[in-house]
């Protein structure tokens, strides 16, 4: 386990279950930007847990466009 992660709890869109077409376009970006950066800055573990809202479901649309290497 890394000594540094990135932890989803705070930048999620909402607590509650929502259809990804209802997260607004800029709170995803700002959820892609942070990991974006996250990953710039040497952090390779992404945490989120099901009890976190939308977090894993976004996270989910950003993951597969990212390089595996990293």
């Amino acid at each position: 386990m890394p000594v540094l992660s990135c932890g989803g709890m705070r930048y999620q869109f909402k607590w509650q279950d929502t259809a990804l077409a209802d997260i607004p376009p800029d709170n995803q970006a700002n959820l892609e930007a942070t990991i974006h950066r996250a990953l710039e800055l040497g952090i390779n573990h992404i945490e989120t847990a099901r009890g976190y809202g939308t977090s894993e479901m976004q996270l989910g649309r950003l993951l597969p466009k990212l390089p595996r290497s990293k």
